[in-house]
């Protein structure tokens, strides 16, 4: 459910990313779509000592998406007139009876880091899903510890550098690296790490004029900031044990609520701290079938946990990237499962014991370039002890904004 929540949730992201959104004074808009084909050389790194031989890791892409040049829109002139759009892709790890071929869809934004598209270079960010052709099987596919499921969460990261530049196409040159990894939602799931080259042709549907080609000429809006609090409540999956352990099958959901605040700057950095509860149905499992001692007398006390965390999101229209790094003041019960099913140093396993990530989208209601008073939002999130996955969550919650105060100049 979780995983199929979370590709509905991707689409629409992508679809409300096409919009107008909006608001601001009525400037010119010089907005450009286009086609990009890419291929990918690379390599997928060993996840442990006993990770299958691999050959070259090659991945043909093809995306969809617009030159957003667009002085009405704030989240645009911040991030530089970016490229947004979504990738379909084909990926092979270079062992296909293990790991099979990977089928991305994948959302993402393309920052430029100078101020002209000739000589540029491009931050790309991207989080999406993979469906897997091959996935672990005790007997027919035991080698596959990586990918234990059809469906993961996928990432990538890469710099591009634009070639040549026309106005009807660009040549691309990049490298970047890509996470595929189902959020511990079926195990085993070691995950896949690739590093890559790359190639691309950015094909133009309509020729760039000299606004795109020259330096970017912005009109800088007035700095912002706006105070809010935040609600939100989620519910995740996660499977505890894997291979022949004694909880194998065990698969449970994971309660969530949070709440906090915090300022968004320039209607565009949402920058925020709060505090959130879990409950793991499959710790309450465990010990209640188990009669784990010291846990048994309250169980549902136990089967909790508590943080407090801090987080930055950045807003673009109705969508909203978002990661989080939190401290685990109460989770009594993960030295147990720690010592149980997992094989940590003391070092890793008080780094996963007390730290908390989180990465995700969130895709709202109203756009958020509009300044909405209240605003709702449904999520898609993986959710991680220190770097390792611990559950996928999907989460709905509201938020409120405060006056907006203006800063001096």
């Amino acid at each position: 459910m979780v995983r199929i929540f979370t590709v509905i949730l991707f689409c629409s992201i992508v679809i409300s990313s096409f919009g107008r959104g909006g608001g601001g004074k009525n400037l010119k808009n010089y907005s450009v779509f286009f086609f990009q084909p890419e291929i990918l050389i690379g390599k997928t790194l060993p996840a442990n000592s006993n990770f299958p031989k691999t050959r070259l890791n090659t991945v043909y892409a093809l995306s969809f998406g617009r030159l957003v040049i667009n002085p009405n829109k704030s989240w645009a002139r911040f991030y530089n007139y970016p490229q947004i759009g979504i990738t379909f892709s084909k990926s092979s790890f270079g062992h296909d009876q293990v790991f099979g071929s990977a089928y991305t869809l994948m959302p993402f934004i393309s920052i430029n880091t100078s101020k002209k598209l000739r000589n540029s270079v491009h931050v790309k960010l991207g989080l999406g899903a993979s469906y897997f052709t091959k996935y672990y099987d005790k007997i027919e596919n035991p080698a596959n510890l990586a990918i234990g499921s059809t469906l993961t969460w996928t990432f990538n990261l890469s710099l591009n550098y634009t070639l040549i530049l026309t106005r009807h196409f660009t040549v691309n040159l990049g490298a970047g690296y890509i996470h595929h990894s189902n959020g511990h939602t079926q195990l085993p799931n070691l995950g896949l790490n690739s590093f890559l080259a790359s190639v691309s042709s950015t094909l133009f549907l309509s020729p760039l004029r000299d606004v795109h080609l020259d330096e970017y000429k912005k009109s800088k809006p007035g700095k912002t900031r706006q105070y809010f609090v935040e609600v939100r409540s989620g519910l995740g999956m996660h499977e505890m044990g894997g291979p022949n352990s004694v909880v194998e099958k065990l698969k449970k959901s994971v309660s969530s609520f949070a709440a906090g605040g915090g300022i968004i700057f320039n209607r565009i950095i949402k920058v925020k701290a709060g505090i959130m509860y879990r409950f793991y149905y499959h710790y309450y499992n465990y010990i209640t079938e188990f009669d784990t001692e010291r846990y048994r007398d309250a169980p549902v006390l136990n089967s909790s946990s508590l943080t407090v965390y801090a987080g930055c999101e950045f807003l673009i229209g109705h969508v909203g990237m978002d990661a989080e790094i939190g401290v685990n003041i109460y989770k009594p019960f993960y030295s147990v499962h720690s010592q149980t099913f997992e094989d940590d140093t003391q070092f890793s396993y008080m780094l996963k014991r007390i730290f908390a990530s989180r990465l995700g989208l969130k895709l709202y209601a109203l756009s958020t370039n509009k300044n909405p008073r209240n605003n709702v939002f449904i999520g898609a999130h993986i959710n991680a002890n220190m770097g390792q996955a611990d559950f996928s969550e999907v989460s709905i919650g509201f938020v409120h904004r405060f006056s907006k105060i203006r800063n001096k100049k």
